[in-house]
């Protein structure tokens, strides 16, 4: 079914654009993203008012952005690498009703291409891969936190860490410049937003995008 799908999408762009086999060379690409976010509270830390923060799981509404290379091997062109770098967007109100958080993901990333469809008008296929980046959360309660990392000693706010995303999906090729994405990532990295230490126990507020689901449009040159 998804083989049928991924023809008919690729033969119809070929009628429009003409017929050209899918090359090596630099990419663009950049597409919309739909995360589920989850809110975690630990401990027993009284949140001050206002701060309008609850535990449990939203959404969040982005943009992504991807820059690379892309090789495959070999005459049949049916495994290959991309190497790039990529910028995330992501924005949500959980509440709505006064709390606002903006996350931004950078980093580098590669992936395994494989092409179960390849020929003349369209090459269809998946790809697998994994990045190595950062993660940077800010709010509209910023202030308000670092204004209690003042009042506490064993407090702290970490707005950025390390992050290690994993993802994968289906690809579709068509014209030689144009192509789909349809995909999935998975962040496997959290770390507290804010957290204070009270009486040996460590209590904070965490956010982090469990699963990411994107579309892209990528420009092949």
């Amino acid at each position: 079914m998804i083989s049928k799908i991924l023809k008919t999408l690729g033969f119809f762009c070929c009628v429009i654009g003409g017929l050209q086999a899918e090359k090596n060379g630099i990419f663009l690409a950049a597409g919309f993203q739909y995360s589920f976010l989850k809110t975690t509270l630990t401990g027993s830390f009284p949140l001050p008012d206002g701060a309008n923060i609850t535990p449990g799981q939203s959404s969040m509404y982005g943009a992504a952005l991807r820059f690379g290379y892309k090789r495959f091997f070999r005459a049949q062109r049916r495994n290959g690498l991309r190497i790039y770098v990529y910028y995330n967007y992501g924005y949500a109100s959980p509440t709505f009703a006064g709390l606002e958080l903006n996350n931004n993901a950078y980093g580098v990333g590669i992936d395994y291409l494989f092409d179960f469809l390849d020929n003349v008008r369209v090459q269809a296929g998946i790809f697998a891969g994994f990045g190595l980046g950062g993660s940077s959360w800010t709010s509209n309660q910023d202030q308000m936190f670092k204004k209690l990392v003042a009042s506490y000693p064993n407090a702290a706010v970490n707005f950025s860490y390390f992050q290690l995303p994993l993802q994968w999906g289906l690809r579709v090729n068509m014209n030689r410049h144009h192509g789909m994405e349809i995909g999935v990532k998975i962040p496997l990295l959290h770390n507290f937003y804010f957290k204070d230490v009270i009486k040996g126990k460590t209590s904070g507020i965490t956010f982090q995008r469990n699963t990411i689901l994107y579309v892209q449009y990528v420009f092949a040159f």
